[in-house]
């Protein structure tokens, strides 16, 4: 389970004495979609354009901290099935 923080500064602040997070953007009808995780805490926000500053200081801060960019999800039970023709 992932406790959700309403603000960016307090992940900021939480992840600075913690191991590397993993974090992702995903295009949505809104716009773009940030998820950042950090040990058990995890922000979420979209944003309507990608030179939004708090977007931008978010991508930055989890490059700077080599955080895990993650590209999507997968089911544990599909992800090595193997699809027979």
């Amino acid at each position: 389970m992932v406790d959700l923080v309403k603000h960016w500064d307090d992940i900021e602040e939480y992840a600075r004495w913690c191991d590397p997070g993993v974090y992702q953007v995903r295009e949505t009808i809104d716009g773009f979609e940030v998820r950042v995780i950090v040990e058990r805490y995890g922000y979420i926000n979209t944003f309507n354009d990608e030179n939004d500053e708090l977007f931008k200081r978010i991508i930055k801060f989890c490059k700077d901290k080599k955080f895990v960019e993650i590209l999507s999800s997968v089911p544990d039970e599909i992800f090595l099935h193997r699809i027979t023709m």
